[in-house]
């Protein structure tokens, strides 16, 4: 096999072979051994400079036979290889086993992987060719020190058997996030002036005339509050281009917020100084950061039939179909009343949507019966959804409903109840509805906004032939 290996060369002073170190070579050779040998990187990890291959034949006749859950113990030893009755037909990978968790801490530079439900124990001998792995048992997680290869190999080695792997978003270094801890609430704790108040009671009355929600109006004030503090001594009435351009580099940016809050920030700034013709502050200097246009994260329909029934609670089962079923935001949700149910015309009034934007959905009849039993049960008074001491329903109750929902329904992607919404969108474009329908049942302003669904609807691709096909191919 090594005299087959493009590329070879042997050493007869080392009395090893030997490759070129470019970046893809590890991971080509890791492949190339992979499902014959189990291969030893632990001196390439931990010595850099001593590479010592150590190559075993692997033997299919050790095989495991367990299927552990990764919420029971970790074994500290075993001699387990893999389970022949669970490799796939032509040796395409594992089928009963859960996905894995990827996620880097850069504060510690570690890399985290975290079984997610039925493991073998195969993978944890893996892991202890890459390094000396940790296992944290509280979050029942592995922890390795994070290399390229040692992540580009570990995903390589769970495709090649067929286990999903999940990438998560990274985890804010601790030490930044008590970095933004500590200068935030500093600044926050700071007394607003006279002058400061006076403007800020400025902008509320004109966000308030203009219509804004309340939502709008609260986060306003908070961010135009939080500049003026940051700007201090200076008062609101002498901060010019200048003050602002050091609150972008020296604060935003070193604190690593996003673009949206960053441009949240400029919205207070520029809709208060709008009002202050006579200002030394000129807001059309203030440009707006780009912004990043990611496509909505949807789901299959099979996905989402396993999110609507992943629940025997009633009312977190009614949450979860009528955001589906009518494409609800989670504050619409929690701000249906009964009187906006019309059973005799079969549709939900949503009042003071996004924008302050009224609008009628279709209710399917599947939902008008799951509701009749839910209110028969639960007997609401005022709104659709109340909290078990009455009053309204919170959003961070509907986000907690779904996440638990996607734990259950097997589903470990990063991404909020909106998902549902975006995917009732792109499965009726899918359907054959025009756009225009699809952006007055979402309650859009623009087309422009709803169009976006087009670019993830498989309405269209699925009809595109690859050039592929047409070539005589062997």
């Amino acid at each position: 096999m090594i005299r087959s290996y493009p590329g070879r060369v042997w050493s007869q002073s080392n009395r090893c072979w030997y490759i070129e170190d470019r970046e893809d070579s590890f991971r080509d050779i890791t492949r190339y051994f992979r499902g014959k040998f189990r291969i030893n990187t632990v001196e390439l990890h931990d010595s850099p400079g001593k590479v010592n291959s150590d190559i075993v034949p692997l033997s299919k006749n050790n095989s495991t036979g367990t299927g552990l859950r990764s919420d029971e113990p970790f074994p500290e030893h075993h001699d387990s290889y893999f389970n022949k009755n669970h490799w796939a037909e032509g040796g395409q990978g594992f089928t009963s086993f859960d996905p894995v968790e990827f996620s880097i801490d850069y504060s510690s530079g570690r890399l985290i992987i975290k079984f997610t439900g039925r493991y073998d124990k195969e993978w944890i001998r893996e892991l202890r060719h890459y390094g000396k792995p940790v296992y944290n048992k509280e979050r029942r997680e592995w922890h390795l020190t994070a290399t390229r290869s040692t992540i580009d190999s570990l995903a390589d080695y769970f495709s090649d058997i067929g286990v999903k792997v999940i990438t998560k978003k990274v985890r804010k270094p601790e030490g930044l996030k008590n970095r933004i801890k500590e200068v935030t609430s500093g600044i926050r704790e700071r007394e607003s002036g006279y002058e400061a108040i006076a403007a800020l009671k400025l902008l509320e009355s004109y966000l308030s005339e203009q219509r804004y929600s309340r939502h709008t109006i609260k986060t306003y004030l908070s961010q135009l509050e939080y500049f003026f503090k940051y700007c201090q001594p200076a008062l609101p009435s002498d901060i010019n281009n200048e003050d602002f351009r050091a609150f972008m580099e020296e604060h935003i940016m070193i604190l690593g917020y996003s673009a949206s809050f960053q441009n949240q920030v400029i919205t207070a700034i520029k809709t208060y100084y709008s009002l202050i013709p006579e200002s030394d502050f000129d807001i059309e200097l203030i440009k707006r950061p780009r912004k990043s246009r990611p496509l909505p994260q949807v789901f299959s329909k099979e996905e989402v039939k396993r999110i609507l029934n992943s629940t025997r609670n009633l009312k977190h089962r009614l949450i979860l179909w009528i955001t589906y079923s009518c494409g609800l935001r989670r504050s619409e949700v929690v701000n249906i009343r009964l009187s906006d149910l019309n059973r005799e015309r079969g549709i939900l009034h949503i009042r003071f949507g996004k924008g302050n934007i009224d609008r009628v959905v279709p209710v399917s009849e599947k939902v008008w019966e799951k509701i009749e039993e839910y209110r028969d049960s639960y007997h609401p008074i005022i709104w659709l959804f109340e909290g078990q001491k009455g009053g309204q329903y919170t959003t961070s109750s509907v986000y907690h409903v779904f996440k638990a929902a996607l734990s259950r329904a097997g589903i470990y992607r990063e991404v909020g109840i909106h998902s549902l919404r975006h995917s009732y969108a792109t499965h009726l474009h899918e359907t054959g509805l025009d756009i225009r329908y699809i952006q007055e049942l979402l309650g859009h302003q623009s087309s422009r906004t709803t169009e976006i669904y087009t670019h993830v609807s498989r309405r269209h691709l699925v009809q595109i032939k690859s050039p592929i096909d047409d070539l005589d191919l062997h």
